[in-house]
């Protein structure tokens, strides 16, 4: 008995160390290795699980401060299996007990643990793939909304080729790059954001840029708005970052 209250007190220290740097993300970079392996070490299923979602939560949301249409996907992601773990676990409260409903309960809990270690681990991939690609990070964000965005609204724009497992299109990354030139100048004004002046001529130069290079083949106006939200979002958080 000694033993096993020792192991729930160890579990308990384990957990809320993780917990710590969750609540402060300024302690430790939860992208790293090493917050990883403290992760890890946590062995209680249930415990890991939560914390495991927990951590998913906040790297989304700090992964959304630069690529907004990367973030929306690995959300879409976590929840859908966060759904999936609560509709297993209510069916099972309803028809199964005893011991058969504790293995089955470990076995739902190791499913959506494995999920999330995918998201988590495919998000991180995703991360940095912007290497891969010859990009930037903040060039890598405008590359994911052009590419969703051409084939959200189905038309054509260069050529898709597999390079190391990634989707290069040198179109979409040679006007990904134009768009972060094009913010870059702008933004080298004082509070550009709240500077109407600017931001209507950012707005302009985009659009001039966009239809300069074809994209899309047929001029639309949501398609334009859409790569206007991933630009202030992108600045806004630059800006409160300092970067």
């Amino acid at each position: 008995m000694n033993r096993h209250v020792a192991k729930m007190v160890e579990e308990a220290l384990k957990y809320n160390e993780v917990e710590n740097v969750l609540e402060d993300g300024e302690q430790e970079d939860i992208f790293s290795p090493e917050y990883y392996e403290k992760l890890s070490d946590v062995k209680m299923p249930a415990s890991k699980l939560e914390l495991l979602v927990k951590m998913l939560r906040k790297q989304i949301m700090e992964y959304g401060k630069t690529n907004q249409m990367a973030a929306k996907k690995y959300q879409e992601m976590l929840e859908e299996t966060i759904k999936q773990y609560h509709e297993r676990r209510k069916h099972l409260t309803a028809e199964e007990a005893g011991e058969a409903q504790e293995q089955t309960s470990e076995e739902i809990i190791r499913n959506a643990t494995e999920q999330a270690l995918r998201i988590l681990r495919e998000m991180n991939a995703d991360r940095e793939s912007f290497r891969k690609i010859g990009l930037t990070f903040e060039e890598k964000a405008f590359y994911d909304i052009l590419m969703a965005l051409r084939d959200e609204y189905n038309f054509e724009y260069g050529k898709d080729k597999i390079v190391d497992g990634i989707s290069v299109n040198e179109k979409c990354s040679s006007l990904a790059r134009k768009i972060k030139e094009i913010i870059d100048a702008k933004s080298s004004f004082a509070d550009w954001l709240n500077n109407q002046n600017v931001r209507d001529q950012l707005k302009f130069d985009i659009k001039v840029c966009l239809i300069k290079n074809g994209y899309p083949p047929q001029y639309s106006p949501e398609v334009f708005r859409k790569v206007m939200e991933q630009v202030e979002n992108i600045e806004e958080h630059s800006s409160i970052s300092g970067m």
